[in-house]
């Protein structure tokens, strides 16, 4: 709901989290800090994800939010510190990620404060952080899939979410199948392991990637160029339609045909086939209905559809990297004290 100012009037005070496989909840109380953030996640609920820990930034669990605004919408205001922040702090950010810190971090960036985990389920939390970190870091390599919704209304079976009710559909018929193909296979795999990450991380990619007889540096940078297709790539293209006006979709297009095609090309390489597939079939479709098309907002509409339908299942792809990679190996290099 939005009010003259541009803001959004909120709503939403309680969140409810869940993850099935561990058969525990816990609740987050929303604050006042973030509307317009707090109203984009409200538009997403319920929906269901897949949990991943952070291996960089400290003790914080975070998945994907399914909305695509999140890429584009800044902030009404950002504390200074995330690190500073209480234990239990929930933030949303410009890469759609829902974030919980339950202990120490070591990033200091600015964040979107959005709500805290209630103390009376810290420890459930951080019982749940643990396991996370063992079916993702230590030996056991099992998803777990995290479900939220409005803690005001009924729980919801996950098996029954849809994902894609507020994303981009397209304008033509033919873009429209592309993005509805694309938007099949993000489901299929959503809060599990897709055939491709899976191959690439059990050393079964069809072009065999790797040298000497191993497939670590295929796993290596999968995990670096999938994340730099997705977060900084295909997610800014999105942002520039959105925060730059003076960026037409001739810019658009240009920015596309610079950055992705060598990247996805290399990501096919390394055992992502569907991503590469999905690139050459959106710049099929670019010439032959959106360049082609003298109504520019339908052309623009259609382009955007297929870029945002690929960049998030291309950020799946990340998180799925993220939970494979074998990150036991991480003891072998602990931080001087």
């Amino acid at each position: 709901m939005r009010i003259p100012n541009g803001s959004q009037v909120q709503h939403l005070n309680e969140v409810k989290i869940k993850w099935p496989k561990l058969n525990t909840s816990i609740t987050v109380k929303i604050n006042d800090a973030n509307p317009t953030l707090v109203g984009l996640l409200e538009t997403a609920l319920p929906y269901r994800s897949l949990q991943t820990h952070a291996v960089v930034a400290g003790d914080q669990l975070y998945h994907l939010i399914p909305s695509e605004q999140l890429i584009y919408t800044p902030a009404d205001k950002k504390a200074p510190d995330r690190a500073k922040e209480p234990d239990g702090s929930v933030f949303l950010s410009s890469f759609q990620h829902f974030v919980i810190k339950y202990g120490e971090v070591t990033e200091h960036q600015p964040v979107a404060t959005c709500g805290k985990v209630i103390d009376e389920d810290m420890d459930k939390l951080r019982w749940v952080a643990d396991e996370v970190w063992k079916c993702q870091c230590e030996t056991r390599k099992h998803p777990i899939e995290v479900v939220l919704w409005d803690a005001l209304k009924p729980e919801p079976d996950p098996n029954r979410l849809d994902l894609f009710r507020h994303q981009r559909a397209g304008v033509s018929k033919e873009v429209r199948k592309l993005v509805d193909e694309i938007h099949t296979e993000t489901q299929k795999c959503w809060s599990d392991i897709s055939e491709d990450i899976e191959k690439i991380h059990c050393g079964k990619a069809p072009e065999r990637p790797g040298s000497k007889e191993s497939y670590f540096g295929a796993m290596v940078f999968s995990n670096s160029v999938i994340r730099t297709l997705g977060y900084h790539v295909l997610d800014n293209i999105i942002k520039l339609a959105f925060t730059r006006p003076e960026f037409t979709l001739r810019h658009l297009i240009v920015l596309f045909r610079d950055f992705v095609p060598s990247i996805a090309d290399f990501v096919g390489h390394i055992g992502a086939a569907y991503v590469n597939d999905s690139y050459e079939s959106i710049e099929k479709l670019i010439k032959e209905k959106v360049e082609k098309n003298p109504n520019q907002e339908e052309a623009r509409e259609d382009f955007l559809a297929m870029v945002s339908a690929l960049s998030f299942y291309v950020s799946l792809l990340n998180a799925q990297n993220l939970h494979m990679f074998p990150w036991k190996h991480a003891k072998e290099y602990p931080i001087d004290s």
